[in-house]
């Protein structure tokens, strides 16, 4: 899928997961397995390069025993 962030919301995102992975001690390829994706994607992920579905953030949230929360927050421009 191809990078359309604007303002930095994936990279803050992909920052987020890797955070939650190394704090569980799982390796890219241990994640990958879980989440049913190739290493790459998920290195695709933590640098906020690759666009995810709302059901891929929803496993995310559920591997690493989370709730997911999306907060719309206004940007410069918006209506």
């Amino acid at each position: 899928m191809p990078h359309c962030d604007t303002d930095g919301g994936l990279i803050d995102v992909g920052r987020k997961i890797e955070g939650l992975r190394k704090r569980a001690h799982m390796t890219h390829a241990e994640f990958a397995k879980r989440l049913g994706v190739k290493k790459e994607v998920v290195i695709k992920i933590e640098k906020g390069q690759y666009n995810m579905l709302l059901e891929t953030l929803m496993e995310i949230a559920w591997i690493f025993g989370r709730r997911l929360r999306i907060t719309f927050i206004k940007r410069k421009g918006g209506v």
